[in-house]
């Protein structure tokens, strides 16, 4: 069974895509050198479809990219809680942060807590930040802590 650190939890919240940011401001760069030389040389049509073409491709790029950034917003909020999680439980069990594995790096409720030799199941409580914490005896389990890799 894997339990994850907090450091790996804290890792894993995503960064911004820069490489599809600047792929659309490449983009969008070179759309604006077409578009300027279709407007100087308004009978040639080669410009005029680069534009219209760079439009497209600047389109679904934008459209995509914002797809992804939700995608990737929804996952960060799910690692955020996960983390208030893990500070509120290590603030109950009066122990470092660091010191508490989570078998589970987005769900809270029913997750499994190893915290200095001991096993504990987490359960939501009525109240937000709230949760109940059920020591536990597993007789027998493969522990496997995953952490930061450097």
């Amino acid at each position: 069974m894997k339990f994850y650190s907090y450091e790996y939890v804290l890792n894993q919240i995503r960064q911004d895509n820069w490489l599809l940011a600047i792929f659309f401001i490449l983009v969008l760069v070179i759309l604006g050198f077409t578009a300027f030389q279709a407007y100087r040389d308004k009978r040639d049509s080669k410009y005029r479809e680069l534009v219209i073409i760079l439009g497209l491709v600047l389109l679904v790029s934008g459209l995509s990219g914002f797809e992804s950034l939700q995608t990737s917003s929804q996952i960060n909020n799910q690692y955020r809680s996960s983390i208030h999680f893990i500070e509120k439980v290590s603030d109950r069990l009066k122990v470092k942060p660091s010191q508490i594995y989570v078998n589970t790096s987005t769900e809270t409720s029913g997750a499994l807590l190893y915290v200095d030799g001991q096993i504990y199941r987490a359960l939501s409580g009525s109240e937000p930040d709230t949760y109940l914490l059920e020591k536990m005896d597993l007789e027998s389990f493969d522990l496997e802590l995953v952490e930061v890799n450097p």
